[in-house]
């Protein structure tokens, strides 16, 4: 009995740490890892899924997939048909900085209260596995913040070049 006591003990407390891992921040990204981040936003008269893929070679890099989606009439169910990619870009190390206080602020659980949810999910890839993921909700509504490099808006650097 004993045992299995431990061994339930050993388990709770492995679970709590791997619980406890944290995605590295955009600019302490070690070289050859990835920053994959899935990022939905929904609202009253919006829905959308992006793919971000943050790389850190030389350069700095981001690739942005978007998911394309069609509204069965039958089931009424949103379902994604395909993906397009914007593109790639260079980050700047302002950007990563935004980026970085992005990521505290969604660590910091900024709750909810808007019509505007956006879901994220980051996960860091190490010699091409997956080593640490996080999931988080944000419904704040706190747009506002400008010391942010909001996902939105390195989304809409490749809208201005279509």
């Amino acid at each position: 009995m004993g045992s299995i006591t431990f061994t339930l003990t050993l388990l709770c407390f492995v679970s709590h740490a791997l619980a406890a891992e944290k995605a590295a921040t955009f600019s302490e990204l070690p070289k050859g890892d990835e920053l994959h981040v899935v990022f939905t936003t929904s609202g009253c008269f919006h829905f959308a899924t992006y793919e971000l893929t943050f790389r850190r070679q030389a350069e700095p890099t981001l690739k942005v997939e978007e998911f394309r989606y069609e509204r069965s009439k039958k089931s009424q169910s949103i379902t994604a048909t395909n993906r397009f990619t914007l593109g790639e870009l260079n980050l700047t190390k302002a950007d990563l900085e935004g980026l970085d206080r992005l990521l505290e602020f969604y660590r910091s659980n900024p709750g909810l209260g808007c019509t505007t949810v956006d879901r994220i999910s980051v996960s860091q890839r190490h010699n091409g596995k997956v080593a640490v993921t996080e999931q988080f909700v944000d419904g704040s509504c706190s747009y506002d913040r400008k010391d942010l490099t909001r996902f939105t808006e390195l989304i809409a650097r490749f809208r201005k070049k279509e």
